[in-house]
């Protein structure tokens, strides 16, 4: 819910701020490429070619593989905690806090604006929408999966016994979709800083390890929820209006790449 809410004021906060800066046209256009997008993501199948089949098959295996194998790679993680190991995973766990991502990414929109900085303003642009895209999706998975937590001490089946509950919510992972939402967004966006991809689909991958070792998650779930955000971040890079990187002080221009 806190998340949600603080969603909601990133909105508003960068509507003012969009509006304020230039014509409604880029801010209506940012807003009504969410929906579009969405559809978007829904028909692709419908055009899709031998190789994306491929790629949809790999993906199914290796999350068979994993579902498998779930229980198995939870007891041998948790075998080898540490005190030490304990410490490195608390740190990790923070890249996938919404209550720390959400404002960082609204200080990026809004930093760029006061900054004339069209470039970090667009990547906060893609970061937030990637994010409540991979959300979105994931937050519906939850509901409709139901699937215990492996800190429940029980299997790792769907659907579990006893109901509907809001609590059977670890499938796919949130805190590895937030991650990796914004890892791709960052890497596309400055390609010329050789450092910035490996650090930071680096960090998206030891965040994610770091929901297994904590036992909050199968490994399944930390796969699913990387493989959504992933595709979140590229559907919106595809997707969106983008910003141009000129700027006449007064208003900012944007463009689409489709």
């Amino acid at each position: 819910m806190k998340e949600k809410i603080l969603i909601l004021l990133i909105l508003c906060a960068l509507c003012c701020a969009l509006t304020a800066r230039q014509s409604d046209s880029f801010t209506w256009e940012y807003l009504k490429s969410y929906p579009e997008s969405v559809c978007e993501g829904v028909q692709a199948p419908c055009s899709w070619e031998r190789g994306d089949y491929l790629v949809l098959a790999g993906i199914l295996g290796g999350g068979t593989l994993l579902y498998i194998y779930d229980e198995a790679i939870r007891d041998f993680v948790q075998e080898q905690r540490t005190d030490t190991s304990d410490k490195y995973s608390l740190v990790l766990k923070q890249f996938g806090e919404g209550k720390y991502v959400l404002p960082a990414i609204g200080a990026s929109i809004l930093g760029g604006y006061v900054a004339d900085s069209p470039k970090t303003m667009d990547t906060g642009l893609l970061c937030l929408k990637s994010f409540v895209l991979a959300q979105g999706s994931i937050q519906v998975l939850k509901l409709a999966s139901q699937r215990r937590r492996p800190s429940a001490g029980m299997n790792n089946h769907f659907w579990a016994e006893g109901g509907f509950n809001r609590k059977h919510d670890s499938f796919p992972s949130g805190h590895t979709g937030i991650v990796w939402s914004i890892a791709p967004i960052l890497a596309a966006q400055y390609p010329q800083q050789k450092w910035l991809a490996p650090t930071a689909y680096g960090i998206a991958t030891l965040t994610s390890m770091s929901r297994i070792y904590d036992n909050r998650h199968w490994s399944s779930d930390v796969f699913a929820g990387a493989v959504i955000a992933y595709f979140s971040a590229q559907l919106s890079l595809k997707s969106t209006p983008r910003l141009s990187a000129q700027s006449d002080g007064k208003s900012i221009n944007f463009q689409y790449n489709w």
